[in-house]
């Protein structure tokens, strides 16, 4: 685990992007995301990673947690909608509550420094990774997995969305400071 990826650190500013979900018919961007309260962001290696897909199943079993924290919960997958292995098609038939967007290029994954390029086990994927996202857009915990298995402790990025999220303390539907 690294508190670091290639480009970001802890209390840098995340990059803003819009990107087409595999699961929903808009685009999502994370200055819209943020409107609404923290952010986790969970690097897929895609939809075809085995190690990929039970973290999706893990992750949407926490759905009730995760709205309960106040955060929202993202995954980005590095990998092409019309690709080899149809995404959209998966997730017909493996459905999740959180959108699953298409890091099609790969821009997304080199901007949070997750992108790898070559290894034993990987070809212009993403490494695993879990990044949380306060309000204002500054990264308040990373987790770049080394390899396919190497995933984050959700309970603790959890607990950081918690400690961010002004739902969690005030009850409040929606986070009313403006973004820097």
């Amino acid at each position: 685990m690294k508190n670091v990826t290639e480009t970001l650190g802890l209390g840098s500013f995340a990059p803003n992007f819009s990107l087409p979900a595999a699961n929903r018919d808009a685009a999502s961007s994370l200055t819209e995301m943020l409107l609404e309260g923290p952010v986790i962001l969970e690097f897929l290696r895609g939809t075809w990673c085995p190690n990929c897909r039970r973290r999706i199943v893990e992750l949407d079993q926490k759905r009730e947690e995760i709205a309960l924290s106040g955060a929202q919960m993202v995954f980005i997958a590095a990998e092409k909608r019309d690709g080899m292995w149809k995404p959209a098609e998966f997730l017909q038939t493996n459905p999740t509550a959180f959108p699953v967007l298409l890091d099609e290029d790969r821009a997304v994954t080199k901007a949070y420094g997750v992108y790898h390029r070559i290894g034993l086990d990987a070809l212009h994927i993403a490494h695993p990774a879990t990044l949380v996202i306060d309000p204002s857009g500054k990264v308040r915990y990373i987790y770049r997995g080394e390899g396919q298995t190497d995933r984050a402790p959700f309970s603790q990025a959890l607990d950081i969305a918690r400690r961010l999220s002004t739902k969690n303390t005030l009850g409040a539907g929606r986070y009313d400071r403006p973004l820097r």
